[in-house]
């Protein structure tokens, strides 16, 4: 890898990816606590983040101030749940084919095993949530190096690239979206960055670490 074309916030964006990952899991598997709620309104990162991601975390932190547990639990229940179901659907197989727990589900179950990962008992989630796919990113970036660097880009390239865009644009959309039109423009951002994170980190991800440092000496 030519470490002169690694552009500055690679490295940067290396430092927030894991904690990126799992805090959209953490809101899109259920509506923020208190203490994630305080976690948002004093967050901090390195401001050399791609333009729109760092304008997406500021605008996330800034949605959850002065908002309490409960007005975004209900927001939640009527965007998730519902009566039958919410104004959404989360699922990859309904985005993919418009019914749940179809053929996504089976082949992302089948590179779960691969991976090793195995659904927690107490989930009452399939495996093809929005929240839970984020779950896994976590997972997978917690050790850059086990499963491979290219693992991780294959399996986001066939889980998360083909449908989760199109699913944060109709939450952005959505007539019950307040707090969470915020969380949405954060889970576009960060599926963008991470695909142009993908085009110069296939090597090792240390090398991206070493050649950030390097631009912004």
């Amino acid at each position: 890898m030519n470490r002169s074309n690694i552009p500055a916030w690679l490295a940067a964006y290396e430092e927030i990816r894991t904690d990126s990952y799992a805090m959209l899991a953490a809101l899109l598997t259920q509506a923020p606590s208190e203490d994630l709620l305080k976690i948002l309104e004093n967050l901090e990162w390195e401001t050399s983040l791609p333009r729109n991601l760092d304008a997406a975390l500021a605008e996330l932190c800034r949605a959850g101030r002065n908002r309490t547990p409960g007005e975004l639990e209900d927001e939640y229940n009527r965007l998730f749940v519902g009566l039958g179901r919410g104004e959404l659907m989360p699922y990859a197989s309904w985005y993919r084919e418009g019914k749940i727990q179809s053929m996504p589900l089976v082949f992302l179950r089948s590179s779960l095993r691969h991976l090793g990962i195995v659904k927690q008992a107490d989930s009452a989630e399939p495996e093809d949530h929005a929240g839970a796919l984020c779950e896994v990113m976590t997972l997978l970036s917690a050790e850059p190096d086990e499963p491979s660097h290219a693992e991780q880009m294959e399996f986001f390239r066939q889980h998360i690239a083909p449908w989760m865009p199109a699913f944060f644009g109709d939450l952005q959309a959505a007539k019950n979206a307040g707090f969470y039109r915020a969380v949405a423009r954060f889970g576009d951002s960060l599926l963008e960055t991470e695909s142009e994170y993908f085009k110069y980190g296939t090597e090792h991800p240390s090398a991206a670490r070493e050649g950030g440092r390097q631009d912004e000496d």
